[in-house]
């Protein structure tokens, strides 16, 4: 398994929100199957009293490129609402590149910030909802436990 070290769990486990989700989510104009599922899931979590985050870099990735001023606040606004925020340390930074460097090492090319959502996820005790296949191959080798979802 992986050499990536972990910290203390926390109290209270939430389930950690990926891009992947947020952004098709809450920004795809005309929202698909997918799209709705994903938002039906989310609506049910919340439904749920489930405790839901994202890390601050997915409040990042996710409000990025969105050009209109209003889009941008109201995004902002349901993001800051809706979801704890996980900011990363400096520990994570750099256990994420420890990771990043262990999955290259595999054959497996992942991003940075995959690697720090994933440790972020991992050294917290928290799931990762994400639809990115990437964490899949980081869970393969490291204990990222994921959210399951089937798509229904």
């Amino acid at each position: 398994r992986s050499s990536v070290r972990l910290q203390a769990r926390p109290a209270r486990s939430l389930i950690l929100i990926d891009t992947s989700v947020l952004s098709r989510v809450f920004r795809r104009s005309r929202p698909g199957p997918q799209e709705q599922a994903l938002r039906k899931r989310l609506d049910l979590l919340g439904e749920a009293k489930t405790g839901l985050g994202i890390p601050a870099v997915v409040l990042l990735e996710t409000l990025s490129g969105v050009r209109n001023e209003k889009q941008f606040l109201d995004l902002e606004q349901k993001l800051l609402s809706a979801f704890e925020i996980i900011p990363a340390s400096t520990e994570d930074h750099v256990q994420a590149a420890r990771l990043r460097n262990e999955c290259q090492a595999t054959g497996l090319n992942v991003s940075g910030i995959d690697c720090l959502i994933a440790r972020i996820a991992m050294a917290r005790g928290h799931r990762l909802f994400a639809i990115d296949a990437d964490f899949q191959g980081i869970a393969k080798l490291a204990p990222l436990k994921l959210y399951k979802f089937s798509g229904r």
